[in-house]
């Protein structure tokens, strides 16, 4: 495992699935997604599957329109949203209506949020087989 500290949010890079942390108070945007996709890059490349795991412990703001950018990567199973604190307003609703179908989804610990993203990559990788036995 590698962590790394970008000026917007804690990022620890497992084997196939990235936990991230954002920093309190900041806006989430295409600028500050584009650098986190240049690191993934760099661990992941373009075609060895992945999922990301947030752990939303702390405020800050995020474009939704970020997810439809990332749903265009074909290698990022899925996003896995840790939302602990049940009194704040989610946006994960709203939110998964940008990215793939059924591949965005809240948990309450970061425990379950892994075990369903290791299950995002099972079935990717399953469908990346089936795709070369059949073609």
């Amino acid at each position: 495992m590698e962590r790394i500290d970008l000026n917007f949010g804690v990022f620890e890079i497992h084997s196939q699935i990235i936990i991230g942390k954002m920093k309190e108070g900041i806006h989430y945007d295409i600028y500050k997604n584009k650098m986190l996709i240049k690191l993934i890059d760099t661990f992941y490349g373009t075609i060895k599957p992945f999922s990301y795991v947030c752990v939303r412990d702390k405020t800050y703001s995020i474009d939704p329109m970020i997810h439809k950018y990332n749903s265009r990567y074909e290698n990022l199973c899925s996003i896995a949203v840790v939302e602990r604190n049940l009194m704040s307003r989610s946006t994960v609703q709203i939110e998964s209506k940008f990215f793939k179908p059924g591949k965005f989804c809240k948990f309450q610990s970061v425990t379950d949020a892994i075990v369903w993203a290791d299950h995002q990559i099972a079935l990717k990788r399953l469908e990346i087989n089936h795709y070369k036995i059949y073609n």
